[in-house]
């Protein structure tokens, strides 16, 4: 049995324009819905970052601006502060004043610009006005609070007459407000480690205990703010040679009464 085998025809060659090409499947085309789908997930994730930035955003809030250029130390008036309508950050509110009247009588503890916003870190809050007598001594930093003090600080003064066995220590002013705070030239051997404080005595009687001691005796600062420490107790401590024979130890000597 004989199978009949087809042939080529040798003699013909399949040219370029015979051959065929093959087309690009349908599966390497996006389709439409993945399209749509992706431009979805786009603006979900636009939509959630708008969503986050407003609640961390800015929003009109009244706060209370500096109307003018304000020092550190100064007991704050009306003059001084103003109400604005301004957009701020909520964070940035909770740290300011909405209410002008909370701040009368405040003391400033750094430097204001105009139209700046008083943030609760930059002021003292005062209750009531601070009136006095206002007198500038030098002290040294360890015997202050090593200099951390502010204006706006308030502060016992000290002062300790004498030295060794023959010393003693007397409370000259209570609960003194400072209203300025400055450190004196580092470059000279004298002034390396003073301060000079400014502050305001309710009398000019504590003006002169603590203006005679900053010349004669080593003054020491102790801070106060905000302190709900009773005034009462011993205001002398004196060493047992700086008691006179027969003398009474309780009292304020040499004239500090």
């Amino acid at each position: 049995m004989q199978l009949a085998i087809p042939r080529l025809n040798a003699g013909k060659n399949p040219t370029n324009a015979q051959r065929t090409v093959p087309r690009p499947t349908a599966g390497l085309i996006p389709r439409h819905r993945a399209v749509v789908g992706g431009v979805l997930i786009a603006l979900a994730a636009c939509l959630a970052f708008v969503a986050a930035s407003t609640d961390h955003g800015t929003a009109n809030h009244t706060v209370v601006v500096a109307r003018r250029v304000i020092a550190p130390g100064t007991q704050l008036s009306s003059a001084d502060i103003e109400i604005r309508t301004v957009a701020i950050s909520n964070e940035l509110f909770d740290h300011g004043f909405s209410d002008p009247d909370e701040l009368l009588h405040s003391v400033t503890l750094a430097p204001i610009g105009a139209g700046e916003l008083l943030q609760r870190s930059a002021v003292r809050v005062s209750a009531a006005p601070s009136s006095g007598v206002g007198f500038s001594f030098p002290i040294d930093r360890e015997h202050a609070i090593d200099g951390e003090l502010r204006a706006g600080d308030t502060v016992d003064v000290l002062a300790t007459f004498g030295s060794g066995l023959d010393a003693h220590t007397a409370l000259l002013a209570r609960s003194v407000r400072l209203t300025q705070v400055t450190t004196t030239d580092s470059s000279s051997v004298a002034g390396a480690g003073r301060l000079v404080v400014t502050a305001s005595f309710a009398d000019t009687d504590k003006v002169l205990d603590v203006a005679h001691a900053a010349q004669v005796a080593a003054l020491t600062l102790v801070r106060t703010t905000g302190s709900n420490a009773p005034e009462s107790g011993r205001t002398l401590v004196m060493s047992p040679g700086a008691i006179p024979s027969g003398a009474e130890t309780t009292g304020l000597p040499w004239g500090l009464q």
